[in-house]
């Protein structure tokens, strides 16, 4: 903070002693400056510098006025925004601290204040005498606040003009070279101004503010990342011999500053212990030793980062600082087998119970539970954990989110995937950074997982047990748990034969109904008050019944709409939830496996969710150990269950992870003697060959399954069913392509076989979600579901459309000749290139030959956008144009494009988009749509079986003609070599 060392005596005895001051006046400073038209006849006191003598009585009156009307209440301002600034700092303990308890991007924040206090010391320069004591002082505090306001280059030229400004001068008035030998008694390394002052100077008076300058122009190059200015001049500041005793801790602090930004925390530390004397105030002297600590710490001296720690606890008046302080004074430690651990905590929970310390209690529990962690006692600091979490204030909610998670960590290390689960669901996700989301993210996902996994074995095991239990003693025991849950949900026991009265009666009846909120002596809102909430319930049921949760208008609607049920499924056969009343005998009954039937199905929800738990820990927690033990009690309890070839299988493996090699070879004899020939027994025992026999046969799917693919899309539509129905029987569905689940859907659709078009789109949603055609065919699968509503729809209107598989002859299109634009054709560019007669031809190994077409090249005529699509049956090239259409309207929808299809030959069709004013137009079309041909326009079609090409309009007449596609796509070569 800017340092105040002004007058604090009485009045009159300043009076009487400035009389005997020396003033040492400025020289006159003409300030060039344009001023307001209004004001440009007026003359500021600053340019009445040297009319007058600066005599006495004036040198008193200006230093008076230009001190307490000017740099006093800028130094204030100045000092509020640094207060400012270090309020809204926090310091996380836990790391490296920052050097200064405030940052120059909060200070410049503060901008108004900032302006306000250039705006001041700008009027006590201008409105004064320039030869007043107080200008040093006045343009330090406009460097400083320049700095604040992080306008670094303008701070740097502040302090540089007071470098050179008030620097000493001749006798004569005339500047002293600075660190020149040609002053007298001056050398290369004197830049200090001398500060010979008395002592009635050093009580009433300011020192000379220049050497200050000199040190913040260090701090100016620091924080303008500098370095090697900022050290030159560190540097000669230390070897120089006039600097000020009194700056030596500053130089100190900038010095320390320097070395902090370099990591060099070894010199940082020396230097920031010199410094300390220059610390603002008790808590800023406290923060320098807990980061002095830190340095030392870092350094490798314990013992100073003890000292350094012990310093800050006895200066600080911050609690958390404080906390911190012990937690790092118990690590200070050469080997954890010297650490007096139970010392720090014994002071910790001195300082728990103490009252000052109340509202810290979650941070003391908080830093004992990670000294806990240092001597791996796992229970005390799961136990602190909770304790912090206890004493947590709603004012600390970064805190409370540290403490559960820390206890979350603690939890999942100890393999408590349970309790972790509920702990990481605890956490306030914005009160951690934003770099942690993803990992507990992850983390939740997969512990989300297990927890599902366990409460169903759980569950199932529960119900098993009870169903093993004798009739008499589970029925009374379904009768108390009944019994239980009708007094939850305040359910009256004579509404229970008779499911409540009805509700007709109910409303015909005269009784008044009950207040429910009368007589009720608690404050507590209805919805935090449980008997009120069973009350509420009873009366409901008993007036309206079991109503579903629906208006009157939606029920009568319901009821009147045809077949009455949504979708009209067939219920007869099916027991749906609201069907069973958990709150009787019967209806808890119904979900007892007391049937070898729903024993079965209760036995596989077992063995499905024991063999997910498994796998998930194996291959997501890679938690080898628990789940071997999960597979483990799978073979135990279900031998020769349906999945015990894949247990064996990553048995081996969780065994091999783990070390146990001898139950690594009993689970490969077990594989080979029960399963010989599976492919379970080939990878335990060649996964080399196995990998190699998948490679081959990979290569072989992909081949029969783009055969496939191009059976479909040139329409042979019943070779390519027949073949892909083969293909499937052996391989599965493991090398499927959207592309070909897509172009086989629209097949399907095509033939009005909407069920196995839905089926084939929704395999792609769910086995490519990340293809470009997952975004589309949720949709397709939409208007598939509405497909006879949408047809009847269309039916009534009267429009007249081409069929959607027609092809469309271009008119005939004539175009002006333009004769600024003339014809060049490929030919001419080397007719040209021959007729130059310097070209020396000797020099020519061979003479080019010469290429004729009949195509021509006119940039500046209107043009089509061309996509060619080669052996694509009519189906496919109709939802090319659908496609390029719907890409038009999205992209280019001020722009009126046509999509036409134009038949070429029997295998190759056109579409043609027109709309193009010149060459450059649909050159920069085919650019942009080729990029997203293959992600969002046709995805369906490989990449082989279309291209884009730019045609002139004289030129598509020449092409409709002639047919001869080859020829114009060497016309195309020869301009634009490699592009289309």
């Amino acid at each position: 903070m800017i340092k105040s060392r002004g007058i604090h005596h009485l009045i009159l005895s300043l009076v009487f002693l400035t009389c005997y001051l020396w003033g040492i006046g400025q020289p006159t400073l003409d300030p060039d400056m344009k001023k307001p038209k209004k004001y440009e006849n007026r003359i500021l006191r600053s340019e009445k510098t040297g009319d007058k003598k600066f005599n006495l009585p004036r040198r008193f009156f200006q230093n008076t006025f230009t001190h307490y009307n000017y740099a006093f209440n800028a130094t204030a301002k100045l000092n509020q925004v640094i207060a400012s600034a270090r309020a809204q700092h926090l310091d996380d303990y836990e790391q490296l601290l920052s050097f200064y308890d405030y940052s120059i991007e909060n200070t410049s924040n503060q901008r108004t204040e900032l302006d306000s206090v250039i705006y001041k010391v700008n009027a006590g320069i201008l409105l004064h005498d320039l030869r007043s004591n107080w200008m040093d002082n006045l343009y330090l505090l406009m460097g400083q606040a320049y700095y604040f306001r992080n306008t670094l280059d303008t701070a740097w030229m502040t302090f540089q003009y007071m470098n050179y400004a008030f620097s000493p001068k001749e006798a004569d008035g005339f500047d002293k070279v600075i660190a020149s030998n040609a002053n007298e008694g001056g050398n290369a390394m004197k830049v200090a101004t001398e500060e010979d002052r008395n002592i009635i100077d050093r009580a009433f008076s300011e020192p000379p503010n220049r050497n200050d300058a000199l040190v913040w122009l260090v701090r100016t190059h620091i924080q303008n990342n500098e370095m090697s200015t900022a050290a030159s001049l560190i540097q000669t500041l230390k070897q120089d011999p006039l600097l000020p005793e009194r700056l030596e801790p500053e130089l100190a602090e900038v010095t320390a500053w320097w070395f902090y930004q370099q990591q060099q925390y070894d010199s940082a530390a020396f230097y920031l212990e010199n410094a300390l004397p220059a610390a603002d105030d008790k808590p800023q002297l406290a923060r320098w030793e807990f980061l002095l600590g830190q340095l030392y710490e870092r350094s490798s001296k314990p013992e100073q980062a003890k000292d350094a720690f012990r310093l800050s606890i006895k200066h600080t008046i911050n609690p958390v600082m404080e906390v911190a302080a012990q937690l790092q004074i118990a690590q200070q430690v050469d080997s954890l087998d010297k650490a007096d651990w139970q010392s720090a905590i014994d002071a910790l929970l001195k300082m728990a119970k103490r009252e000052r310390y109340s509202n810290y209690r979650d941070l003391i529990y908080y830093t004992i539970a990670k000294l806990e962690i240092k001597r791996e006692k796992w229970a005390e600091a799961k136990a602190n954990l909770l304790r912090s979490i206890k004493y947590n204030t709603p004012d600390n909610p970064y805190q409370h989110s540290r403490s559960y998670l820390l206890l979350a960590g603690l939890s999942f290390d100890q393999r408590e995937y349970l309790p972790a689960k509920n702990y990481y669901d605890s956490l306030q996700m914005g009160n951690l950074p934003d770099t942690m989301s993803a990992f507990i993210e992850e983390r939740k996902d997969v512990l989300g997982i297990l927890a599902t996994q366990y409460g169903i074995i759980s569950r199932q095991d529960s119900l098993q047990k009870l169903a093993a239990m004798p009739e008499a003693e589970r029925n009374e025991f379904l009768k108390k748990q009944a019994r239980q849950l009708r007094r939850q949900r305040g359910i009256k026991e004579d509404e229970i034969a008779g499911g409540g009265p009805n509700p007709v009666l109910s409303q015909l009846g005269n009784n008044v109904p009950t207040d429910l909120f009368g007589g009720q002596a608690s404050g507590d809102w209805y919805f935090y008050n449980n008997a009120l909430k069973s009350r509420g319930f009873s009366e409901f049921r008993s007036k309206w019944g079991n109503r579903a949760n629906a208006d009157n208008w939606r029920r009568s609607a319901a009821a009147t709409a045809p077949g009455f049920t949504k979708d009209n499924p067939d219920t007869s056969s099916v027991v749906t939830t609201d069907a069973i009343d958990e709150t009787t005998v019967e209806g808890l009954l119904s979900r007892i496996p007391t049937t070898p039937e729903m024993l079965k199905i209760s036995n596989d929800s077992i063995l499905q969710a024991g063999y997910l738990l498994a796998y998930t820990a194996q291959n997501r927690l890679e938690d080898y150990e628990t789940a071997a033990t999960e597979y483990e009690k799978l073979l135990q309890r279900f031998p020769g269950n349906v999945q015990e070839i894949d247990i064996l299988y990553n048995l081996a493996i969780c065994y091999r992870m783990m070390g146990r090699s001898d139950m690594v070879s009993e689970m490969k004899n077990r594989l080979t003697t029960e399963f010989p020939g599976s492919r379970q027994t080939k990878l335990i025992s060649d996964p080399l060959g196995v990998q190699l026999e998948d490679s081959a046969i990979s290569r072989k799917a992909t081949t029969t399954y783009d055969e496939i693919y191009n059976q479909f899309i040139s329409g042979k539509f019943d070779e390519a069913l027949a073949a892909k129905q083969k293909a499937d029987s052996v391989y599965g569905s493991h090398y499927w392509t959207p592309q070909l689940l897509y172009i086989e859907a629209v097949y399907h659709i095509r033939q009005q076989s909407d069920s196995v078009a839905i089926q084939r789109l929704q395999q792609i949603s769910s086995q490519f979600p990340d293809h470009g055609l997952a975004a589309k065919v949720n949709n397709m699968i939409d208007v598939l579901k509405r497909r006879k509503e949408i047809e009847e729809y269309l039916t009534n209107l009267d429009v007249e459309r081409p069929a959607e598989d027609s092809t469309v002859a271009l008119p005939d299109i004539t175009t002006k000749k333009e004769p600024e634009d003339p014809e060049i054709k490929a030919a001419t560019t080397r007719d040209v290139a021959k007729e130059k007669k310097e070209i020396d031809k000797n020099r020519l190994d061979k003479k080019a030959p010469e290429l004729k077409t009949m195509f021509s090249r006119h940039s500046a005529q209107p043009h089509f956008v061309v996509v060619v699509l080669n052996d694509v049956d009519p189906v496919y090239v109709n939802e090319s144009r659908n496609a390029f259409t719907r890409y038009n309207k999205e992209t280019y929808y001020n722009q009126p494009m046509n999509v036409l299809i134009v038949s070429l030959t029997e295998k190759v069709n056109m579409v043609t988009i027109r709309g193009f004013s010149n060459e450059q137009q649909a050159i920069d079309y085919i650019a942009k749509a080729k990029v997203q041909a293959d992600k969002d326009i046709i995805p369906w079609l490989k990449s082989d079986k279309y291209y884009f090409m730019p045609v002139a309009e004289d030129n598509m007449n020449l092409l409709i003609a002639n047919k001869n596609l080859p020829e114009y796509r060497n016309f195309l070569e020869q301009l634009f070599p490699g592009q289309f």
